[in-house]
């Protein structure tokens, strides 16, 4: 058996602790912005995202009524600046997108009555999704984050 001793200066110890904290913050903050950016929401497939839809209470009809390919603006409106603090309400952010192609599914809603018609709209990038809305077609209709829940 072999056994081998390190003797360490204070500062060496002081400065391996911090070395090893400062590492630790790092991959917390990574881990923090891949969540961000959606990490554990899959879009990727129909049934990942009627699943999704379904978590906070939406019944959506499948197929997608539509699938679209959208650049978020590199410059935001204020409607769009709107648009994402809707988004930023609900955990999402998109102007980790701007300049972004990224496909935006749209899902007929049921169980509305007296509502024209409700649509799901998610964001999609590289199979996750990274924001969305639920909204009435109305003209004096309404407008909610997806995680928001149901509305009627």
């Amino acid at each position: 058996m072999l056994i081998k001793s390190i003797k360490l200066s204070r500062n060496s110890a002081v400065f391996g602790v911090v070395m090893a904290a400062l590492v630790l913050v790092g991959v917390l903050l990574l881990a923090g912005a891949a969540g961000k950016r959606g990490g554990a929401l899959s879009g990727g497939s129909e049934e990942a995202r009627a699943e999704f839809l379904q978590r906070y209470g939406w019944q959506a009809e499948t197929p997608a009524l539509s699938e679209e390919s959208v650049i978020i603006p590199r410059e935001f409106s204020d409607v769009m600046e709107q648009y994402n603090d809707l988004q930023l309400s609900q955990g999402f952010d998109l102007r980790d997108y701007a300049g972004t192609e990224l496909t935006v599914y749209s899902y007929r809603i049921e169980g509305f009555d007296g509502e024209e018609e409700v649509i799901a709209s998610l964001y999609v990038s590289g199979g996750r999704i990274v924001g969305g809305d639920v909204h009435s077609t109305a003209l004096d209709g309404f407008m909610v984050g997806v995680t928001t829940g149901k509305a009627a």
